[in-house]
């Protein structure tokens, strides 16, 4: 099943395979959405609740409202989901550009879902993590006056990102998407409690 991300440039619907082990990298801008997607997807794996995800951030913080127990990627010290059950597993690393070398090995790359997002965009040319069969998304904003994604929304690629990368225009998302603690009803919203 596809779950929605955004629209490539061209106009074709931009998702998340979960029936596909294949890994998911967003890259982009800081600002583009990476963790936004991210976190979404996470909350949308975690409503089926047979389903668990290892979340590893550089702001744990971010991650807290959610049902996962997320970690700094430099505490990735052994390999991750061996003993999780088939398909109920999923594995988030959020800048995974400062994760090293020898910890990417850690990850179940092919192995189970896995998504992934760099910390900027431009720190994933010539990393080992790029020889394995990975769906790469960069988000850009088509509202935004930067060369580098107008050239992009006119159907440039950019050198910063590994090769074979969609653009993608990132749909929007409510404000329970956004980083923010299961405590902060955003403004607007009401919410009822059933005893």
């Amino acid at each position: 099943m596809d779950v929605r991300i955004g629209t490539t440039v061209d106009g074709r619907a931009a998702g998340f395979d979960t029936t596909n082990a294949r890994p998911l990298l967003l890259v982009g801008d800081s600002g583009r959405g990476k963790t936004t997607i991210a976190r979404y997807l996470t909350r949308w794996w975690l409503a089926n609740t047979s389903r668990h995800v290892h979340v590893y951030a550089q702001a744990p913080s971010e991650w807290a409202d959610l049902r996962c127990d997320p970690a700094r990627p430099d505490q990735l010290e052994q390999p991750v989901a061996v003993d999780c059950r088939p398909r109920a597993c999923l594995v988030v690393v959020d800048d995974i550009d400062l994760v090293d070398d020898d910890r990417l090995a850690l990850l179940p790359l092919g192995a189970a879902r896995t998504i992934l997002t760099s910390h900027g965009g431009n720190g994933l040319t010539g990393r080992p993590l790029l020889n394995d069969d990975i769906t790469c998304l960069g988000l850009v904003r088509p509202d935004h006056a930067d060369p580098a994604e107008a050239a992009v929304l006119d159907g440039q690629g950019r050198l910063d990102w590994p090769n074979g990368t969609v653009a993608v225009i990132p749909d929007q998302r409510g404000p329970m998407d956004f980083p923010c603690h299961r405590w902060q009803t955003p403004a607007g919203t009401w919410t009822a409690a059933a005893r």
